[in-house]
């Protein structure tokens, strides 16, 4: 078979031209992805492992987004289009009575109390992924991919106490990857990436105008409340609904290497610098009553205009940021990542591989601007720290066409029980993984994955270094939970 039958001399890239248009087209514009941090259904085949082995294994094209130099273990052209179905476990159990401000209702939590939110449409995801690679000679292969690399989704039930905060997150930053791999030597090559990464956020939050009164001068809302009795104010509106979209986009790289010491053994190891998403631009939505609007005048003007400069209040300001639509912006810089993995060929039925990775989260920071006049919208404080993984797996060729795999990782929490907030409840986590590859014939491989990660519950609400004070998210002191099942199925297909 010369080459240009073996590489091209089917229908089957333009299907999966086809495909890749429309999986880049999903990954760019859907809002559905995992919960997490970081993403770990990037590769289907290698969820089956806990992601062990993942820049040295190199099963399928999928090796790109962990290690571009590993591509050059594929031999023949390969495209892998994947799915990973994502359902998502939110609970938030309350540690004092009363917990959090009383909602319209007037209903508050208690100790003991549990909030679920674990059913509706909006508690699942689906993120898929593509990858397809193309080998140019004997040493040099290119790959293009498109998959998710950080995520989170967060649903909490509606007047759960933490919902000043945060009841509601999607965040998602979706990469395109255009790389190669290069043999150097029979045992060493080397590779790069460059990627287009797409950044989204979507929150949505209570506001509730008695805790902000209070924040911007203490106990003002039982002064407030007695003008109110005078005929001198308006009453303070009732909660409403807050919502945040912020977009945005950068460019990063990523350069590895990989070394075959054996013809058993592989060692890979890569490294991505700190991505910067600078001058994001968002929107702001505050929900508009008539309460509002009357609350709006008032602050305008009467007697906060005349007392306001007497108590340290600038009325007009506080009017302006009650506004019920106005425009944000934000910079972020998502952490670095260094993987390290080895992959050992143990016998003819059994591969064994670990990985090493590591995530410097102390350079992200949770700070938002409003546009028209520079003022910080809020200023999460978080004390992020380094996230360390390390993870275990196996394959285990069963039959000839059926290989079974398993996984185990650990990794600790990026934040501490002093700063954790309802919409990033990270906490140390633990990785659960099963999957099984079957070869349905000679140029055609289907993975299949579950992957379980539990985290540990995590004290929330004591968080005090939430600025401005009339957006810390009033006063609730309970326990977050967050558990997600990955399931997920890929097709390779060989040209």
């Amino acid at each position: 078979m010369n080459q240009r039958t073996r590489y091209c001399a089917t229908f089957k890239p333009l299907i999966f031209g086809a495909l890749t248009a429309i999986t880049v087209n999903t990954l760019l514009s859907s809002k559905a992805y995992a919960g997490g941090t970081a993403f770990d259904g990037t590769s289907v085949s290698s969820m089956g492992n806990a992601n062990a082995g993942m820049a040295a294994e190199a099963g399928d094209a999928s090796i790109l987004f962990a290690n571009p130099a590993a591509l050059t273990r594929l031999k023949r052209a390969e495209a892998t289009l994947g799915a990973v179905f994502v359902g998502i476990n939110t609970s938030y159990t309350s540690g004092q009575t009363p917990d959090g401000s009383p909602t319209n209702s007037g209903n508050t939590g208690s100790t003991g109390q549990e909030f679920n939110r674990n059913s509706g449409y909006d508690s699942t995801a689906l993120a898929p992924n593509l990858y397809v690679a193309i080998p140019v000679n004997n040493k040099l292969i290119v790959g293009f991919g498109a998959a998710a690399s950080h995520a989170l989704i967060l649903r909490y039930d509606e007047n759960f106490p933490g919902r000043n905060q945060g009841r509601d997150i999607d965040f998602k930053v979706s990469r395109a990857n255009l790389g190669f791999g290069y043999k150097l030597t029979p045992s060493l090559s080397i590779g790069a990436n460059g990627s287009y990464e797409r950044y989204f956020q979507s929150l949505k939050l209570k506001l509730n105008y008695r805790d902000a009164v209070d924040g911007l001068l203490n106990n003002g809302s039982t002064l407030l409340d007695g003008l109110n009795a005078a005929g001198q104010a308006p009453p303070i509106p009732e909660e409403a609904d807050l919502s945040l979209r912020m977009f945005g986009w950068a460019f990063n790289a990523q350069v590895g290497a990989l070394w075959e010491p054996t013809d058993k053994t592989r060692v890979g190891i890569s490294y991505r610098p700190k991505t910067r998403f600078t001058g994001m631009r968002g929107k702001l939505k505050i929900q508009e009553t008539s309460e509002g609007v009357a609350f709006r005048e008032f602050l305008n003007g009467g007697l906060i205009g005349l007392a306001g400069p007497f108590l340290n209040v600038d009325g007009p300001q506080a009017a302006n940021d009650l506004l019920p639509e106005q425009r944000i912006k934000q910079d972020i810089t998502l952490p670095d990542e260094l993987r390290l993995s080895v992959f050992h060929h143990t016998s003819p039925k059994l591969d064994l591989m670990a990985t090493y990775t590591r995530q410097d989260f102390s350079v992200t920071q949770l700070k938002f601007f409003r546009e028209s006049n520079g003022r910080v919208l809020q200023d999460i404080q978080q004390n992020f720290v380094v996230a360390n993984s390390y993870r275990v797996g196996m394959n285990y060729k069963a039959y000839k066409r059926l290989t079974l795999k398993a996984g185990y990782a650990v990794e600790n929490s990026v934040i501490d029980d002093s700063t954790r907030i309802t919409v990033l409840p990270d906490s140390d986590r633990r990785f659960y993984s099963l999957g099984a590859q079957l070869e349905l014939q000679r140029d055609t491989t289907v993975n299949v994955s579950y992957m379980k990660l539990d985290l540990e519950p995590g004290a929330t609400g004591s968080n005090g270094q939430v600025s401005p004070a009339e957006v810390a998210g009033g006063n609730f002191q309970g326990t977050t939970k967050l558990d997600i099942d990955y399931l997920g199925v890929s097709i390779t297909e060989r040209f």
